[in-house]
């Protein structure tokens, strides 16, 4: 299962403040919030979280495995935010070879 950037900032958010109220969230993200109630929505559907009727997000008690579970799917993800960032600075380089020799 993949998440994105923006739901794994969410879960790191929770999980490092122990719980979040939806309001709080949205200020954190600098978004509405119903986008942030969206957000929640999908972490609830994936079972990542739960919301109680104050708004206040926590991650699921499922244990040490369900932390486990999401630092692992971080780390996939920051590995491949890396090397996308790689891929990245190696295209910038290739287009300012291509510059040079245009002007050359």
């Amino acid at each position: 299962m993949e998440l994105t950037p923006r739901l794994q900032d969410i879960l790191n958010m929770v999980k490092n403040k122990g719980e979040i109220n939806v309001k709080d969230l949205a200020l954190e993200l600098k978004v509405s919030p119903k986008t942030a109630k969206g957000y929640v929505k999908e972490l609830e559907r994936l079972g990542f979280i739960t919301v109680d009727e104050r708004e206040v997000i926590k991650l699921k008690a499922e244990g040490e495995n369900a932390i486990e579970k999401l630092e692992k799917i971080v780390q996939i993800h920051e590995s491949e935010i890396n090397a996308l960032k790689k891929e990245i600075d190696d295209l910038k380089e290739e287009v300012l070879k291509l510059k040079r020799k245009s002007k050359a």
